[in-house]
């Protein structure tokens, strides 16, 4: 063998029949071509790169109208901003918000789809259904953005005006009341279902798509109530065909200074918001995942995005993605205890 040349002991038997010359230029190509696969194989994570992101941005949501959708636009244009490129709300409706974190999950971790994730997606989905179709671990947590309480609604020609006139009459009409909901395992039908264990009343729970079409059967007179964010309720209430009764969190919303939470009501211990968060998939780079939350903190303390949560009834928040893990696993147990008493069963 020539000096200063070194066979691969894996080489095939065919490479070391060859002779020199031809031997040289096969293994050069080989070289190439394993070099051109590895860059090929590193080219998949552009957000891995220094000019990450230099293309739109998604932000995928799981119900298609509605509080949740204002609260994604509210956040993208200033995120966008930040962040120096277009951010887009695109909408994967359906299966209790199933739908859309599986999309998310599922997809390549390289920080230009995110999902506005609601608790419930990582809390209690996989207690309710069977199968969501993505794992809360294929999700991290980039930042909470938001918590938002409910107010609870009822149609005005509901003979109620108060929290104990409203469970007097749905004790008096066992199974006979109807609470319009955004379907199985959505935050509003989870409110209905610890409602009535803490009430002690029995009500039904209509599904419907999201948060606009359940306001929609309450408006319309085919459902007597719902647990609704400000943004979808307000035009009914405007309109004096819907009629609040109280707030569903710890602290009365500005909107509306004299409405009662339901602790206050007398429901003693009931205090219930969900927290909206931003999520991206678990393969997601760290300095890209960093940066995204920088970026969302920034946005969640800009005039524009505090103001716009006001309007529609939320409440601005940011925090890491590690506190949101902790306070997830916290939350998932105590959600655990309600399902159980409420005797909801996986579908």
């Amino acid at each position: 063998m020539p000096s200063g040349i070194l066979r691969n002991a894996n080489e095939s038997t065919e490479t070391r029949s060859m002779d020199e010359p031809t031997r040289r230029n096969v293994v050069t190509r080989r070289t190439c071509l394993a070099s051109l696969a590895a860059l090929a194989a590193s080219a998949w994570i552009p957000a891995a790169r220094a000019d990450y992101p230099d293309s739109p941005i998604r932000i995928i949501i799981a119900f298609p109208a509605g509080a949740g959708e204002a609260e994604a636009r509210i956040v993208a244009k200033t995120l966008g901003a930040k962040l120096g490129q277009p951010v887009i709300v695109e909408a994967h409706p359906g299966a209790g918000g199933n739908i859309a974190a599986a999309y998310v999950a599922k997809s390549r971790g390289d920080g230009y789809m995110l999902l506005l994730g609601v608790s419930t997606f990582f809390e209690t989905n996989p207690m309710i259904y069977r199968d969501i179709g993505y794992k809360p671990a294929d999700l991290q947590p980039v930042s909470i953005i938001s918590e938002q309480p409910f107010l609870l609604i009822v149609n005005a020609s509901l003979p109620v005006h108060s929290l104990q006139e409203l469970i007097a009459y749905a004790r008096a009409r066992p199974g006979k009341v109807t609470n319009a909901t955004a379907g199985p395992g959505s935050p509003l039908d989870l409110i209905g279902k610890e409602f009535m264990v803490r009430a002690g009343v029995q009500i039904i729970n209509v599904p419907y798509k999201g948060g606009g079409e359940d306001a929609m059967a309450v408006l319309g007179g085919f459902c007597d109530m719902l647990f609704g964010g400000v943004a979808d309720v307000m035009a009914g209430i405007q309109s004096g065909k819907m009629r609040p009764i109280c707030v569903t969190g710890s602290r009365r919303l500005p909107h509306f200074p004299d409405l009662p939470t339901i602790a206050e009501a007398g429901l003693q211990g009931y205090d219930f918001s969900v927290w909206n968060c931003l999520s991206a998939p678990a393969s997601t780079p760290a300095p890209v995942v960093e940066k995204l939350h920088a970026a969302i903190v920034q946005t969640m303390a800009s005039p524009e995005v505090q103001a716009g949560f006001d309007r529609i009834g939320f409440f601005p928040v940011s925090g890491t993605g590690a506190e949101l893990s902790r306070r997830i696993a916290t939350e998932t147990e105590v959600w655990r205890g309600v399902l159980k008493k409420a005797g909801v069963a996986p579908q």
